[in-house]
């Protein structure tokens, strides 16, 4: 960082803490752990305030790759490594020394935010990045999921199904036995949760993941130390690879039986959800280029709230793909 110019004049405490690997590496633990330290340390609170306190805490802790992020782009590719392995190796020591915590936090809060910098610094990185990272998240989470399964001897849906049983369980022992069509309803979002869980996860971890990249990139390039790919969001464009993804896995889905079908599936879920960010971005270019400024917001609201509304955003996003909607409208920046 110490050889960029800034636009603007970092605090100089930020700047130090920023530029050296031990200061970097505490932030880095400290908002790593906050979702677990904050609420311990402050248990004599109302419940309101732990509940305030820990939401904060978990805010910190998912927006720890984005802190990595931006101390790569400022100190490139090893420095950011370095750093990442000292927090791994507090991460070990508050853990009892205990290696399986502080290797995990390597990878998932080290590695994969470090090489989706690395990767967003090339030609093309947004795009880039976002596949880098869905693939690194998506096999994560599939690869600890299969070992996990490995370990205890059973299949991968019989492992999520256990461990979602206390939730359900515990529900179904407060329903009155005569409420057979409730308890059936309770059955199905079970078996639904299980089906798609794993997707549901890889795709939350992405689209925390990628956003604390982007994040991270504004804040570097308000401070004038980032120097790579700065074309906006609503320029999205996933590629054919994405495309065949997609379909490849529906089709496996459908074809194939047992665990194959099972992370077909949930491989679907997850590349079908970078293909809905495509088709919101291309939703989002076209009411922005007709002026329609509230549209754009009541889409995001209806996001949120109806979940169903992402397939539409899919589809839009997978034919983008071949016809490229955005290509006759004026550039609108992201």
């Amino acid at each position: 960082m110490d050889n960029q110019a800034p636009n603007q004049v970092m605090p100089a405490i930020v700047a130090y803490v920023l530029s050296h690997r031990l200061p970097c590496a505490a932030l880095i633990l400290v908002m790593m752990m906050a979702a677990v330290w904050l609420p311990v340390l402050l248990q004599g609170l109302p419940p309101f305030m732990i509940l305030l306190i820990a939401t904060l805490g978990l805010g910190l802790h998912i927006l720890t790759p984005a802190l990595v992020a931006l101390i790569t782009f400022g100190g490139g590719m090893m420095f950011g490594i370095h750093v990442a392995a000292i927090a791994a190796v507090g991460v070990t020591a508050l853990a009892g020394f205990s290696v399986i915590p502080g290797l995990m936090a390597f990878v998932a809060y080290g590695l994969i935010p470090v090489a989706a910098a690395v990767v967003m610094m090339r030609e093309n990185g947004v795009k880039r990045s976002a596949q880098l990272l869905a693939l690194l998240l998506g096999a994560l989470v599939f690869i600890g999921l299969i070992i996990t399964a490995m370990v205890q001897d059973m299949g991968l849906r019989e492992l999520i199904g256990q461990t979602l049983a206390p939730m359900f369980d515990e529900v179904l022992q407060q329903m009155p036995a005569t409420e057979v069509e409730a308890r059936q309803m309770l059955e199905q979002a079970r078996q639904t949760m299980i089906s798609v869980l794993p997707g549901l996860i890889a795709l939350g971890l992405w689209f925390a993941w990628w956003g604390d990249a982007l994040l991270a990139r504004n804040i570097a390039q308000r401070y004038g130390f980032y120097r790579g790919d700065v074309s906006g969001l609503l320029d999205l464009n996933l590629g054919k690879a994405m495309a065949y993804v997609f379909l490849g896995t529906l089709l496996l889905t459908n074809l194939g039986a047992g665990d194959l079908s099972y992370f077909a599936a949930n491989a679907a879920i997850l590349s079908g959800g970078l293909l809905a960010t495509q088709g919101v971005a291309v939703v989002h270019s076209l009411m922005k280029a007709k002026g329609l400024n509230l549209s754009i917001g009541l889409m995001y609201l209806m996001l949120l709230m109806w979940s169903v509304m992402i397939v539409p955003f899919v589809i839009v996003g997978l034919l983008d793909i071949w016809f490229d909607y955005r290509r006759n409208i004026p550039a609108v920046g992201g």
